[in-house]
C-alpha cells in the first residue's frame, strides 16, 4: 500500500506540473499569436519572445502559416485602457477618432498584453428535440476529460470551453451519437475578462456608460462587471 500510495503521489505532483506547464505553454502560443497578428509577419519581436521564453523556433513558423490560412485571422483589433481601471478590447470595426480617444482618455495597449486581461471562449448551443435534463445527459454521454474542460451555460442551453478542439469534439459526439435528442444550435466565439472590476462611484459610472453609448455600433468587450 505505501509503494502504491508514493506512485499515487507521483503521479498527482506530475499531472499538476503537466497541466501548469500546459496552461503556460497555451498562454505563451497566444502571446506569440498576437504578435503575429500585430506584425502580420514573422518578425525578430516574434522570434524574440520565443527564444526568450524556450518556444521553438519551427512553431512560430507553423503558427504563422496556420494563421495565413484564414484570411478571418486578421481582422482590425485594438486594445485600450480608460480611466477607472476600464479595459476595452475591440474587433472588426475599430475606428475611434483621435477626439474620441483624448474625450476618453483612451490609451492604446499593444495586443500582446491581451492574453494576461482576457481569454478567448467558444459556444456551442444545444437544440432539445424531447423533454429532458441537458446537464445530466451530458454528464452520462460526453467523456470525462472532455466534460471537465466544458462549462455548462444553463441558462442559454450552452456548452462553452477555451478549447475551440474541445467545441468540436462535442459537436461530434453529438451530431454522430445523440441525433434523436439533440441537434447542434448556434457556434461563437467571445472574449471574457480574466480580472473582471467593477465601478461604484457616480463618475466612474457616468464615464463607462458614456463610452459605452459611444461603442454601442461596435464588437467590444470589457472588463466591467455590470
Amino acid at each position: 500500500m505505501a509503494g502504491h500510495s508514493h506512485s499515487a503521489n507521483i503521479k498527482y505532483r506530475k499531472d499538476r506540473q503537466d497541466d501548469a506547464r500546459a496552461k503556460l505553454f497555451l498562454k505563451l502560443r497566444k502571446k506569440i499569436e498576437n504578435t503575429l497578428r500585430e506584425e502580420k509577419e514573422v518578425n525578430e519581436k516574434s522570434l524574440s519572445i520565443a527564444r526568450e521564453n524556450q518556444f521553438p523556433k519551427e512553431k512560430v513558423y507553423q503558427i504563422w502559416e496556420k494563421l495565413k490560412e484564414n484570411k478571418d485571422n486578421f481582422p482590425s483589433r485594438v486594445f485600450y485602457q480608460g480611466i477607472f481601471g476600464v479595459l476595452i478590447y475591440m474587433e472588426g470595426d475599430t475606428n475611434i477618432s483621435d477626439d474620441l480617444e483624448d474625450k476618453f482618455k483612451l490609451k492604446k495597449l499593444s495586443l500582446t498584453l491581451l492574453p494576461n486581461y482576457f481569454q478567448k471562449f467558444y459556444s456551442l448551443k444545444i437544440n432539445l428535440k424531447d423533454e429532458l435534463n441537458l446537464e445530466e445527459f451530458l454528464l452520462t454521454s460526453l467523456p470525462s476529460e472532455v466534460w471537465d474542460e466544458l462549462i455548462y451555460n444553463e441558462k442559454e442551453k450552452a456548452l462553452v470551453s477555451p478549447s475551440s478542439e474541445i467545441i468540436k469534439r462535442v459537436k461530434n459526439i453529438i451530431i454522430s451519437e445523440v441525433k434523436n435528442n439533440l441537434s447542434v444550435g448556434e457556434e461563437k466565439s467571445f472574449w471574457k475578462s480574466l480580472i473582471p472590476s467593477q465601478i461604484v462611484e457616480k463618475k466612474e459610472i457616468e464615464y463607462y456608460l458614456a463610452l459605452k453609448e459611444t461603442l454601442s455600433d461596435k464588437k467590444y468587450y470589457t472588463n466591467i462587471e455590470e
